[in-house]
């Protein structure tokens, strides 16, 4: 006999979010076999805190709604906060205390939200009905026949994973005025009792808005425009002008080093952001500068796969400062801004050995180019002058949203990337990659995060066509891990997440694109 979580579990509150049964993401409202075993996912867990995330916004959007017929946008998240703006409206600020009292009277009232299962026709007819918040062409394109809607006093909206069965299951969270809009702050993902961290990057904010822009400007903002692109066979000019984007902003950066007389350029980023295809197209705008360059990759350095240091737990830690050979690579530094010779080293990622790369001559007027995850921290380069350093924070910071409720998490659109790779290059299963991704995490808020507004400048790698072609080489590797595998659970939330674009053909990709850097076959991988 199948029932609601909710009445299995006695007595469920926070800070728990859902469920993991049969290693399938479960919402408290989703019927399971009454003799189901789980495991409760709480706020700690990435997929717990977006539950959560995911039921906020809805009861703010239904606010803004209910007082004023306003709509919202949720733009992206900003630390520990979600970013939302009010479409045609500017400023804010005098309701946005108004709106924060209302969702504290409706979650004081514990009021129960109710989820429908319904044929995408029948849904959509009903959001058109009865929600000006509807993106029709989002549920338009999507690849399966039924779709989950949540409703509160006849307000209803789609969203791409489970809510909280109850308004009273939202405990922590503070609503301020930010930018032109507002942040949504959540809960501390450590201490569940108090609130989380705003990041002030203004480098990292300003980056999102112009990565927003360029999309806008494409008529692209959500997925179901891009898709309809895709049908109407209206992509080709679009992608190349984003690629144009690309290439007119690396060519800027370049300018800038020029004029910052610049020796040592350090790019650095979380993984799967593209730092690898941006140091080499960087070298080249250099080089048509009148520059002599020596790109060195900080992945050479890695220590053979024996020696990687281990964490407590005992798993390599792969993430960490101390994997790569740091004396070798400080060494070799130094020697080249001194203009002598080096040998430096390869990886090789398949035997997960180091190996001898190539002699390296420094000539006149030479720019050193450093890439990898650990580029920026000081202490790599801490015998060089801050002076004669530039500084490149790369990553890949989502262009478009789903719809304007549901956001497109950058960091999903990195794993996918890195399963992609991965399988490419490094012949490492999708099984693995989803293994060690709660790792990856661990070690960028570690050693790369805290780095990121010590930059001179950001750059955002993000693609807008790019999902429709990684879901062509995602989506069979994501279907081939067995439901007996608990890597499923992130899996099948990443095949959902992919049902909601059509696939686009990599042949659509220029051999020079940074997406070229995961799909294989570019130009600049062979440099």
């Amino acid at each position: 006999m199948r029932k609601k979580l909710i009445d299995i579990i006695i007595n469920i509150d926070y800070p728990n979010t859902s469920a993991i049964v049969n290693n399938e993401r479960v919402g408290f409202l989703d019927e399971v076999d009454e003799n189901s075993k789980y495991e409760l996912i709480k706020l700690d867990d990435m997929e717990g805190m977006r539950t959560y995330e995911r039921t906020l916004t809805f009861l703010v959007s239904y606010i803004f709604n209910k007082l004023f017929n306003l709509k919202i946008e949720i733009k992206y998240s900003f630390g520990d906060a979600i970013y939302a703006e009010v479409i045609g409206k500017n400023n804010v600020s005098e309701i946005i205390y108004k709106v924060k009292d209302e969702v504290d009277n409706l979650i004081k009232s514990d009021i129960s939200i109710k989820k429908l299962i319904l044929r995408k026709e029948e849904a959509s007819d009903l959001l058109l009905k009865v929600n000006s918040n509807y993106e029709p062409k989002l549920i338009k394109y999507l690849s399966k026949d039924t779709l989950n809607l949540y409703s509160i006093n006849n307000y209803y909206s789609y969203f791409l994973g489970p809510l909280l069965p109850k308004t009273g299951m939202i405990k922590v969270f503070d609503i301020k005025p930010f930018k032109n809009g507002f942040l949504i702050i959540l809960p501390d993902r450590k201490n569940f009792y108090k609130l989380g961290k705003i990041n002030k990057s203004e480098k990292l904010f300003s980056t999102f808005e112009e990565s927003k822009k360029w999309a806008c400007s494409l008529g692209i903002k959500y997925a179901g425009d891009l898709n309809e692109k895709i049908v109407k066979n209206e992509i080709v000019e679009l992608i190349l002008i984003q690629e144009a984007l690309h290439e007119k902003k690396i060519s800027e950066i370049g300018e800038m080093i020029k004029e910052k007389n610049s020796k040592l350029v350090l790019i650095s980023g979380p993984t799967s952001s593209g730092k690898t295809t941006l140091s080499k197209k960087l070298v080249i705008y250099l080089k048509v500068l009148g520059f002599n360059t020596i790109l060195i990759s900080t992945d050479d350095y890695f220590f053979d796969r024996d020696k990687t240091p281990k964490k407590e737990n005992g798993e390599p830690d792969y993430e960490s400062i101390n994997a790569i050979d740091l004396h070798l690579l400080q060494k070799h530094i130094n020697l080249i801004h001194n203009n002598q010779t080096v040998d430096l080293p390869k990886f090789n990622f398949v035997t997960g050995k180091q190996e001898i790369g190539r002699k390296v001559i420094p000539e006149k007027n030479n720019i050193i180019v450093v890439e990898g995850l650990h580029a920026i921290n000081p202490i790599l380069t801490e015998k060089i002058k801050d002076s004669l350093k530039f500084k490149i924070y790369i990553s890949s910071l989502t262009q478009i949203n789903f719809d304007n409720l549901n956001r497109i998490p950058t960091r999903d659109v990195r794993l996918i990337r890195r399963i992609v790779r991965d399988s490419v290059y490094r012949k490492i299963t999708p099984h693995e990659t989803i293994r060690i991704w709660p790792d990856v995490i661990s070690g960028e808020e570690k050693y790369i995060f805290p780095f990121q507004d010590n930059v001179d400048i950001m750059f955002n790698s993000s693609l807008f066509y790019e999902l429709p072609v990684l879901k062509f080489f995602a989506e069979k590797d994501l279907m081939s891990i067995e439901n007996s595998h608990k890597e499923y659970y992130k899996a099948s939330i990443l095949i959902n997440f992919l049902l909601h674009f059509l696939n686009l053909s990599d042949e659509y990709v220029p051999l020079t694109s940074i997406l070229r850097e995961f799909i294989g076959g570019g130009l600049i991988n062979s440099l």
